[in-house]
């Protein structure tokens, strides 16, 4: 288990790149905004099963809403600003499964002045935890379990056992959910509908059972 304590050396790092690839990525320059300003979210690690690995920090920027943005040829086509939820119900976007689930974060909040306290808060409370989804296709349809899923140690201890591809059950998603106490997944069903699998607290987070529908492109690896 790999955690992101505060105040350590690779903590500063992590947030002096966050701080350099924003501003060369989407000339981002505003005096005001320093290192000290990038509030850990979320730490993810790409599953196992995938050829290229890495550890990803996930932080906030809380940011004057009049910072100009310019997208870096050849790296960002363009930037847009959403709502959580319109990022989420917008059927154009192809999004990853850990952009999913913090954007999902993000959405039980409904007040600006409500996240910046709590992110805050958090960070403070809180250390952020890495998450290293297991991926696993059931007979109906297939999932990304999350670490504190019942069915996760099971999985990843099966995956383990075979590398050569995703881990695949004869079972079907519900058979599986009955079977577990606690549910932390993102399910994706036979007819494409997504739904996150969850609730209770997960790495400092509020999380709840939400039906993202069928009417978005969703990146699976």
């Amino acid at each position: 288990e790999v955690v992101s304590t505060q105040n350590t050396e690779k903590e500063r790092v992590n947030r002096e790149t966050a701080h350099r690839e924003l501003q060369e990525e989407t000339s981002f320059h505003n005096d005001s905004v320093s290192t000290d300003d990038f509030i850990p979210w979320s730490l993810w690690q790409t599953p196992l099963i995938l050829p290229v690995r890495f550890n990803t920090p996930m932080y906030l920027l809380f940011a004057p809403s009049a910072t100009p943005l310019q997208p870096q040829e050849g790296e960002i086509e363009s930037l847009h600003w959403f709502s959580p939820s319109e990022l989420l119900r917008n059927p154009k976007l192809v999004i990853a499964p850990p952009q999913i689930t913090d954007t999902l974060k993000l959405c039980a909040h409904t007040r600006y002045d409500s996240l910046v306290e709590f992110a805050k808060r958090r960070w403070e409370e809180h250390s952020t935890v890495q998450c290293t989804p297991v991926l696993v296709k059931f007979r109906d349809g297939m999932c990304a379990l999350f670490p504190r899923d019942s069915f996760y140690d099971r999985a990843q201890a099966l995956q383990l056992e075979d590398m050569s591809g995703m881990l695949t059950l004869e079972s079907s998603l519900e058979e599986n959910e009955r079977e577990q106490a606690v549910l932390m997944r993102s399910v994706v069903d036979g007819r494409g509908c997504r739904v996150f699998k969850g609730t209770g607290d997960w790495d400092g987070h509020r999380m709840e059972h939400v039906n993202l529908g069928s009417n978005m492109s969703v990146r699976e690896s």
